[in-house]
């Protein structure tokens, strides 16, 4: 056995949602911004995500992040977001658990995180609060990037069914289905099909493309909802997320649900300051509202905050064999 690469890396997960970060083995970072780094590490460390993300060492629900040096002057650090189709610009569940890890750690001193911190992501900065009972974090607030209705009520036919689709950004492109339309086809292998289709269907129809951030373009992923209680203060939603093809998020949705909010602000369904709940698949919940009001981008736009847990689940070292045949790792749907 010839051992060629090693790889370190802390397992978390964040409301079901397993992240990973990767923490030794990688390159330094080229790119004056989080985008550029994200382009960099593509073009030329890509074997390092589909080693570390797809099976055998992941699987096809594996998420990762890896914490970069800030490129502003405010942030405390910069972060890149792993899945099985690439890159994400922005990652909910992926603030939780690196500020969770990072303050357990003791990398970030928890006094430090509860009064917020500043992170550099692709998609832009992010403010994150740590709630801390001495040096252990029990949840983590971010306020997102600003947040806007791309379209609305946009009419699409997947598998025979009419829907109306809501398209909003949040870091991040979403389509906001609710679910109820789907009638009694809402497993999670429908769910994961269906949300594929409306990807693909809104990609033929419509361009999909941030007017001023370069590289955040097309359909992220796919925002199901349905209403789960009747609260007249705090609405609380069943949710699921597919992403990055037809991933799964466990959770109940960071930057997804963060759409959503943006889109039920524009409606006049949630107000500022008011609190909606949202239920994952794995039964875990986060509690999210719309902080500012706000114009950005030439439209009116809001900031959404997410609040939710993450969980430290191991200390990984991962090495490759140079005779292994699966180096580049491989995927089951």
């Amino acid at each position: 056995m010839k051992i060629n690469k090693w790889h370190a890396a802390i397992d978390m997960h964040s409301g079901g949602e397993p992240l990973r970060i990767l923490t030794g083995g990688l390159p330094q970072m080229a790119g004056a911004s989080q985008q550029a780094k994200s382009v960099f590490f593509k073009q030329h460390h890509d074997s390092i995500r589909k080693l570390l993300m797809a099976e055998p060492r992941g699987h096809y629900g594996m998420t990762g992040a890896i914490v970069t040096a800030p490129v502003s002057g405010e942030a405390q650090f910069g972060l890149l977001f792993l899945n099985q189709e690439g890159f994400a610009a922005i990652s909910g569940h992926g603030i939780f658990a690196v500020v969770t890890a990072w303050v357990a750690t003791g990398q970030l001193d928890a006094a430090i995180a509860a009064e917020g911190i500043l992170i550099d992501c692709p998609a832009g900065k992010v403010k994150a609060i740590a709630s801390c009972e001495g040096q252990e974090v029990r949840t983590v607030s971010f306020h997102n990037v600003p947040s806007f209705v791309y379209a609305q009520s946009l009419a699409l036919t997947i598998q025979d069914i009419e829907l109306h689709v809501d398209i909003a950004f949040s870091g991040e492109f979403y389509a906001v289905v609710d679910a109820a339309g789907l009638g009694d086809k809402r497993s999670i292998p429908e769910l994961q099909a269906c949300g594929g289709l409306i990807r693909k269907a809104i990609e033929a129809q419509l361009e999909v493309k941030h007017l001023v951030l370069e590289g955040i373009n097309g359909i992220h992923g796919v925002f199901f909802y349905e209403k789960a209680e009747e609260d007249s203060e705090n609405p609380v939603y069943r949710s699921w997320s597919i992403f990055a093809g037809e991933q799964l998020d466990r959770s109940p949705g960071g930057a997804a649900a963060c759409a959503h909010m943006t889109v039920l602000n524009h409606k006049g369904l949630l107000k500022r300051g008011q609190q909606v709940v949202y239920e994952g698949s794995a039964g875990t919940r986060a509690v999210g509202s719309v902080v500012e009001e706000i114009c950005a981008f030439g439209q009116k736009a809001v900031i959404p905050q997410l609040t939710g847990s993450a969980y430290v689940l191991g200390f990984m070292n991962f090495v490759l064999d140079s005779s292994d045949p699966l180096a580049d790792g491989f995927v089951l749907y």
